[in-house]
């Protein structure tokens, strides 16, 4: 059993990778270990409002030792070097921001740093490294880390829609002609729906509390996502929970079944996404809701069991000596 399990996390930020983290700490507390989160940057108040339910006390420094594991998101895996003693763990919550991050780390060296610290000593190409473990959230990461020489198997480990969406869970939903969006993911594919289909309530998820994006969703018939997914995403999980359909496009690892198991005929083609088929799609989901959620059921009872399926593969990467 390891003494001390420290989770790299940015400070002070809500998405769904800080959150997936704390998920993490949450349930290794829970099962007896000894787990910190270890904030990458200094702020006076590291712990963002929305996890602070989740009671993971936290560090700010952590001296690198053989006793050690840290759990390392794939955003940040220029911290490997920084800790040649300790157990690192990397955990693939995306798979995009890994090179994007890294890129942009370097790019912000100024020359002399870049004269006397090499490459290979601040960022992970996959150089051979025993200690370093991987472990992936989609299987679009799997097939990705699957091409690379690993020193040790990779594992899978997901996070959970929170628990505030299951909260007082209704065996059936009072909709209203509600269509939920991410203003921020694919907008520009929307908007022209948007014109086109008025007598929809079209709902931008945005600026909410939690409670006020959960009773939202439990209000919607259908969300649209025409926008990239680098991981597996919250919202569309989270709108599942809460009884609403879904039309996706297939960027990222939306295009996996068994990363996002809805029906492949709400899935769209770059070539499918069409005006004709996509003003009908809408139209006869919202026209029989009833008939149409029913085809979503089996996708939504897997997301449902997310957490208890992360807490016996947590068990089974952290096992007990």
């Amino acid at each position: 059993m390891p003494k001390n399990i420290y989770i790299v996390c940015p400070p002070n930020k809500a998405t769904g990778g800080p959150e997936a983290l704390h998920q993490l700490g949450y349930i290794l507390n829970t099962l007896g270990y000894n787990a910190k989160m270890l904030y990458s940057t200094y702020k006076k108040e590291p712990v963002h409002p929305f996890y602070k339910n989740y009671d993971v006390p936290y560090v700010r420094n952590v001296k690198d030792s053989v006793d050690n594991v840290i759990v390392i998101p794939e955003s940040m895996t220029n911290l490997i070097a920084k800790y040649p003693l300790s157990q690192k763990k990397i955990w693939w919550l995306s798979l995009d921001f890994y090179e994007v991050l890294m890129n942009n780390r370097e790019n912000k060296k100024n020359w002399i740093r870049k004269l006397f610290v090499p490459y290979k000593h601040t960022e992970y190409r996959f150089e051979s490294n025993k200690s370093v473990t991987h472990w992936y959230q989609s299987q679009r990461t799997k097939e990705f880390l699957l091409t690379k020489k690993l020193d040790n198997k990779i594992d899978y480990l997901c996070d959970y829609v929170n628990e505030l969406f299951f909260e007082n869970l209704p065996d059936s939903f009072s909709k209203e002609n509600n269509i939920t969006y991410n203003p921020k993911k694919g907008l520009h594919k929307i908007e022209k729906y948007m014109k086109l289909l008025p007598q929809y309530n079209w709902i931008p998820l945005s600026g909410m509390t939690r409670e006020e994006m959960r009773v939202t969703l439990r209000k919607a018939k259908l969300h649209i996502d025409f926008g990239y997914f680098p991981g597996r995403d919250k919202i569309p999980r989270e709108a599942l929970i809460s009884g609403v359909c879904l039309i996706t496009g297939r960027d990222g690892t939306s295009a996996f079944t068994e990363d996002l198991g809805i029906p492949e005929k709400y899935k769209l083609h770059k070539d499918e996404i069409s005006t004709e088929k996509i003003t009908a799609l809408i139209n006869h989901t919202m026209q029989n809701y009833e008939e149409v959620f029913s085809e979503f059921i089996a996708f939504r009872n897997f997301v449902m069991s997310e957490k208890e399926s992360m807490i016996k593969n947590v068990e089974k990467l952290f096992t007990k000596a």
